[in-house]
């Protein structure tokens, strides 16, 4: 009954369209998580997008799966099987711009041109499946884990262990300098460590504590980005509890071996003890 009444109200209303003009029916919903295949030049590319429709108008933000990419909002149109939008980006200091330019495919795909900066390559994407949807959120609780047992590493100074939370290549960047690699990121957490406990040695043993809040996880593939807050609690003289600093982790993790690893941490100081607050400009957000 369902298909004849459909049937007889698309016959109707071809009767009412004026000569030469056809009815084009709306493509499905977008709305999902998409990923997508290019090129930028002879370099294969991957961009993640969320798209998010509403009737005729897209928005939403993409990601390319780099180590230091951030999501960037976009706005967009739907007209029938055509999807298009785009947003600006910066790149090297330099401002450019990203469109999509798509035709909607059967089983959930898309087809089209990609242009960065005006310079046209093929695209094409599909929505990720349910499948690929719980693998994502699995991913992000495995890196929430993994982050909530790096606290107690430090704080019991187990370096062995510690290391091995970072991949073979991994980078702390910090403002005292960079770091390459597990044994030379052992080498500085305990020397530090040592430094510590001489500066420590004969003092009244104070309570203290280590936190980390504010966990942000964005898993695309085997590249996620995790943004969250360390805060050192110490009690002083008076016997109060203080916080002795506070600062961000902003990091880069990689699949390796089935396993998440720290690729790259940037250790962003912004509450010292004793130091001169930063202008309001300069401070990070992950």
């Amino acid at each position: 009954m369902n298909r004849v009444l459909a049937t007889i109200g698309a016959a109707t209303l071809s009767c009412l369209l004026p000569a030469g003009l056809t009815w084009a029916a709306p493509a499905a919903d977008l709305s999902g998580d998409w990923e997508f295949h290019s090129k930028a030049g002879q370099t294969p590319i991957m961009v993640d997008c969320e798209l998010r429709q509403t009737g005729a108008a897209l928005a939403g933000s993409c990601e390319p799966r780099t180590d230091d990419s951030t999501p960037a909002p976009f706005t967009g149109s739907v007209n029938g099987s055509q999807a298009q939008w785009s947003y600006g980006v910066t790149y090297r200091g330099h401002p450019g711009t990203v469109e999509f330019d798509t035709q909607v495919q059967p089983g959930a795909r898309m087809k089209g041109t990609l242009r960065l900066n005006g310079k046209p390559s093929e695209l094409s994407g599909e929505k990720l499946t349910l499948e690929a949807r719980l693998q994502r959120l699995q991913d992000e609780s495995e890196i929430r884990r993994r982050l909530q047992d790096y606290m107690p590493l430090l704080r019991n100074r187990d370096w062995d262990h510690y290391t091995l939370m970072f991949s073979k290549d991994a980078q702390i960047v910090m403002d005292e300098g960079t770091r390459h690699g597990r044994a030379d990121i052992r080498e500085r957490m305990a020397t530090a460590s040592e430094r510590m406990a001489k500066a420590a040695a004969g003092k009244p043993v104070r309570q203290s504590a280590d936190l980390l809040t504010n966990v942000e996880v964005r898993v695309r593939g085997d590249i996620a980005h995790a943004s969250s807050r360390f805060t050192f609690l110490a009690e002083n003289d008076a016997h109060e509890f203080v916080v002795s600093g506070s600062g961000l982790y902003l990091d880069t993790w990689v699949r390796e071996g089935g396993e998440w690893l720290i690729k790259r941490r940037k250790v962003d100081w912004d509450l010292l003890r004793g130091a001169t607050p930063k202008p309001a400009s300069e401070g990070n957000k992950p």
